[in-house]
């Protein structure tokens, strides 16, 4: 089963596909490199408003746009500004790269903060906006495909801009966009993989004729077009609990994606030279930061039948 997109969406993936064909691989000499971040394709789909399709066109659009994002092995910061941003800001930007941030772990690393030129702060009930200068992060070396970084000095958020009551809408679209940057990563790596299987020849023949490899690389796609799917309903609809419904699974199939992809890459899946890495530990950093599949099981059941203690513990 698949999605038809329409004229205006079609459009839109075809023409930031174009973009992305021409950083569809990693220098040579970054290959070692944990993770590539591109300030060029950062700025192409910046000053080509693809990164403004959530607030021009619909969180859907907006949606594919970071789905095809995150199938390029180079990184660019696009969850964030596509997805959260429009729906926390309605009718208003901000200056990108935006990272998202717990407000009760400011003094831990965060993804994409060395990047940012602005963090949404998550209080809550409110989130706190805060405007990023050169100097006010200090980055932290990660394997995790994304670069992490802390705040030099823990920021006064008495200062900073408040967005009342914002915080709900804040944690259901960074799930979206975690739902969704995950999709493309596993969609990427698992093609990436078909593609090596076809080529590495054990016992004179090409693995991926093995049937064995087939049925599991069937389920990587499985898994891989499942999350895409959620992470899609959960932008077109607009509904916390389908938010929760795509990470939960996203979190729930992880490791068994990851495991059988670095397999059947063989030696060559677990060094550093591989591209497999810019996009399987993409998807551990996405799973860690979602917060396990057993929170987010609870939330999905609050939505749907209300709860007790334990329910709402969980929605915290």
């Amino acid at each position: 089963m698949d999605y038809q997109l329409n004229e205006d969406q079609a459009a839109l993936v075809a023409a930031v596909q174009a973009i992305l064909r021409d950083h569809d691989s990693v220098p040579q000499s970054a290959r070692l490199d944990f993770c590539h971040f591109n300030g060029d394709l950062q700025h192409l789909l910046s000053e080509g408003g693809f990164l403004d399709a959530g607030r021009d066109l619909g969180p859907l659009e907006a949606a594919l746009v970071v789905f095809e994002a995150a199938r390029a092995p180079v990184l660019v910061e696009a969850g964030a500004s596509a997805l959260v941003v429009p729906q926390v800001l309605p009718g208003e930007g901000l200056a990108g790269p935006v990272a998202l941030v717990t407000g009760d772990d400011l003094g831990k690393a965060h993804r994409n903060l060395p990047i940012a030129r602005t963090a949404l702060v998550d209080l809550g009930d409110d989130v706190a906006v805060v405007e990023l200068a050169p100097g006010d992060v200090v980055p932290v070396e990660s394997i995790l495909a994304y670069p992490y970084g802390r705040f030099a000095v823990p920021p006064d958020l008495s200062r900073a801009r408040r967005l009342a009551g914002a915080g709900p809408a804040l944690r259901q679209w960074w799930r979206v966009a975690l739902a969704t940057e995950f999709a493309g990563a596993a969609e990427a790596a698992t093609v990436f993989t078909v593609d090596y299987v076809k080529q590495r020849h054990v016992f004179g023949k090409p693995v991926g004729t093995f049937q064995a490899v087939q049925h599991r690389l069937a389920q990587c796609h499985q898994i891989a077009m499942g999350v895409r799917y959620l992470a899609f309903r959960a932008a077109w609809s607009g509904q916390a609990r389908d938010a929760d419904i795509a990470v939960c699974y996203a979190q729930a199939h992880a490791q068994k994606l990851i495991f059988d992809l670095h397999q059947f890459n063989g030696a060559m899946g677990v060094t550093n030279e591989h591209l497999l890495h810019f996009w399987t530990y993409r998807l551990r950093a996405l799973q860690a930061e979602a917060g396990g599949a057993h929170g987010a099981a609870l939330r999905i059941a609050g939505h749907l039948w209300g709860g007790g203690p334990a329910l709402r513990a969980a929605e915290v």
